[in-house]
């Protein structure tokens, strides 16, 4: 059997190695010694995890799969640890050693070097990030834990869980690695019976399901210690940016986690695990080469600091999925971003509530202009927007959905890929031109992709690709028309210059209306009853 994986590099490389586990115990019950530095903690994580050892299986200037060499990953593997290392002593030197890194003999930095661009950026990290979120987080993942009498410690079998993910999750982008399905595991996520797993992240989940014993470091863990890996390893088709953009309907966004989450019965700790994962990959991903570790360089020089908070701000949403379903995580979500935004509540025109929301976190930075010019858009216009962005692609609608929405729910939803780039292209100044040509694509999207009233249909979803557009000013787009969506799949559909000639094609109208908006500028009146923002802090009007 184990011949019969892609060749016997695990069973070569491994079969007389172990994980160190003295050592790896000896990590978790120093890492918050205050004396125990980065680089020891890089010296006993080398030691203990032999897995690290794959990173160098084959020659080391071959590109993974992920196109990087071997060398780089390792790199990218080690910055998550040391991001790790910071997130678990941020009380201690962590948030300087995150912001500023190592000086060359080990000690943390406390402080930049000069006041140059860099270094204020590194400045800006230390004073701005969300160190109390992340703190909420760990404890939500049940990696921190605070005493009765207050002290911060760590819960040692989690810690070590984490640990062992770190280190096991990216050795599948080594392609010589990479597992062959078994006739009795297929198939196996679209993969057919003796074909190679092709996507890293499927191929490490196949293994450690059905050949976990290859991998020490995971076949040592106990079960309660492999359940938050197998559910972090599952295939959640989860993206970020579409929540914090309001850029998906959440049936798109949400179903596939919601289904690992039953799968696994995961919970709202396993959830958090997941984004702690998540979030010390990220921090961890930029090369530092043979430097001393800079700091999470991602963090503090490459990553827009209000998108970083956005995303950890969401973190404590999205494992309300544990027990709240993808519309009603996705409603509280958007409700709660409308407050902390704080566009006029005045400015919402009756029934438009949920496209209102939506709008402002597309907009990203001049909300309040982006949902007065919906608000002032010709009345079809205004409906057509308020309509498809109020569709849920789930059976449960928005409970401040149209009512129209409501009563008759239909599918697919839609998704127009790059939306949120559009709008923040045009800033406030062509705004209402960037959501007439919004309309303009809902609208060719919706001829390619009829509404469904069943049950399977009001469930399904379509994704609209407008790549050519994204970076166009509204009269750029206007001047290079004729523009029309060309479906390239049952649920796929992406914008093209010219005329919509054959099946499968609809025209893009990019002009805005020839009649101007007349008489004085007002909004429908409010609906009688107001939001309400049913979880995180109590209840609250909208």
């Amino acid at each position: 059997m184990l011949a019969q994986i892609q060749s016997l590099t695990f069973v070569e490389e491994l079969a007389h190695d172990t994980t160190d586990w003295d050592r790896v115990h000896k990590i978790v019950q120093r890492l918050r010694e205050t004396e125990y530095r980065l680089t020891e903690f890089q010296e006993d994580i080398e030691a203990s995890f032999c897995e690290l050892r794959l990173f160098r299986v084959h020659a080391l200037d071959q590109p993974w799969s992920s196109g990087r060499t071997a060398e780089d990953e390792l790199h990218r593997t080690m910055g998550a640890f040391y991001s790790l290392y910071c997130f678990l002593r941020m009380d201690l030197d962590g948030q300087d050693v995150l912001a500023y890194g190592i000086a060359p003999e080990g000690s943390p930095r406390k402080a930049a070097l000069s006041t140059d661009t860099e270094y204020r950026k590194r400045d800006a990290l230390r004073q701005n990030f969300r160190w109390e979120s992340t703190r909420e987080l760990l404890l939500h993942a049940e990696i921190l834990k605070v005493t009765s009498a207050g002290k911060v410690s760590l819960n040692h079998d989690r810690t070590v869980a984490l640990l062992v993910l770190t280190a096991i999750h990216d050795i599948m982008k080594n392609k010589a690695l990479l597992p062959t399905v078994q006739p009795q595991h297929a198939p196996y996520q679209g993969t057919k019976a003796n074909e190679v797993i092709q996507d890293h992240d499927f191929a490490l989940a196949y293994m450690l399901e059905h050949f976990p014993s290859l991998l020490p470091s995971f076949a040592g863990l106990e079960a309660a210690q492999r359940a938050p890996i197998l559910f972090t390893t599952s295939r959640m088709n989860f993206n970020n940016g579409w929540l914090v953009q309001g850029e998906a309907p959440p049936g798109l966004l949400f179903s596939s986690f919601k289904k690992c989450i039953v799968k696994g019965r995961a919970s709202e700790a396993d959830i958090s695990f997941y984004f702690v994962h998540w979030l010390t990959d990220l921090a961890g991903s930029e090369l530092y080469q043979q430097r001393p570790w800079p700091g999470s360089e991602k963090f503090a020089l490459k990553f827009p600091q209000h998108v970083l908070s956005a995303f950890i701000d969401s973190f404590s949403f999205v494992r309300q999925l544990a027990h709240q379903s993808e519309v009603d995580v996705m409603e509280d979500y958007l409700k709660d971003r409308w407050l902390a935004l704080g566009p006029p509540v005045s400015l919402v025109p009756e029934g438009c509530e949920v496209a209102s929301m939506r709008l402002a976190l597309m907009a990203q930075g001049f909300e309040a202009d982006a949902v007065a010019a919906f608000a002032e858009l010709p009345e079809q216009d205004r409906a057509c927007l308020a309509c498809e962005l109020a569709r849920t692609g789930h059976s449960q609608q928005f409970s401040c959905a149209p009512a129209e929405i409501r009563n008759e729910p239909a599918g697919p939803a839609l998704l127009i890929y790059y939306a949120p780039a559009l709008l923040q292209n045009t800033k406030s100044v062509g705004i209402r031109e960037a959501l007439l040509i919004l309309c303009g694509v809902l609208r060719a999207a919706r001829e390619i992709f009829p509404l469904d009233k069943s049950p399977l249909g009001m469930q399904s979803h379509a994704i609209i690709r407008i790549d050519a557009i994204k970076d166009m000013m509204p009269t750029e787009i206007e001047k290079m028309s004729p523009w029309h969506l060309r479906q390239t799949s049952s649920t796929d559909a992406v914008i093209v210059q010219g005329e919509a000639i054959g099946p499968g094609e609809a025209a893009v109208e990019c002009r805005p209306p020839t009649t101007p908006i007349s008489g004085p500028r007002s909004l429908p009146k409010r609906p009688p009853q107001p939001m309400v923002l049913r979880s995180q802090n109590g209840a609250r009007k909208f």
